[in-house]
């Protein structure tokens, strides 16, 4: 495969994009909403996806494209690892996902009236699940695969 700046990016863009795409077309086709941490992961695949579309058509600043890429791509990893560690309870979250307590309520009417209309957005507990992967398991794998592209792209300008 010939593997070069322009080809890096194209491939990436083309990914970081169905991320976001799939994000959004889960949260409102599918009626999944995010947690807080699935929010910060579509922020940055956001503006990764922003950086890579300024790369395909940006020919200078390679270098420090480069550089933010990784930057994105090693957030991206950690922030998923993080999620996907949550998830599967291996640690506890240290930010609060979940919703009011319904302690602000002063009648059984009102603290029934939260409840039910209280929607599950812990991040502890994934929301959908492929073959045992949950959502936040595939944006690891996927910033992963493409931290890994970026590493060699890396290798490969700076040996020039």
């Amino acid at each position: 495969m010939y593997f070069n700046y322009y080809t890096f990016f194209k491939i990436t863009a083309f990914i970081a994009s169905s991320v976001v795409f799939a994000s959004f077309f889960f949260d409102f086709y599918y009626n999944l909403k995010p947690c807080k941490l699935c929010l910060i992961q579509r922020y940055v695949w956001i503006f990764f996806s922003i950086l890579c579309y300024i790369a395909i058509f940006q020919s200078s600043f390679k270098k420090l494209i480069i550089l933010l890429s990784t930057l994105f791509l090693a957030i991206l990893s950690l922030i998923g690892i993080y999620h996907s560690s949550v998830e599967a309870g291996i640690i506890e979250n240290l930010f609060s996902c979940t919703p009011s307590s319904g302690l602000e309520a002063t009648s059984i009417e009102e603290l029934s009236k939260i409840i039910m209309n209280t929607t599950n957005n812990d991040c502890a507990f994934p929301k959908f699940t492929l073959y045992g992967l949950t959502l936040a398991n595939f944006g690891t794998l996927a910033s992963f695969f493409l931290l890994s592209l970026n590493l060699l792209l890396i290798k490969k300008v700076l040996s020039k």
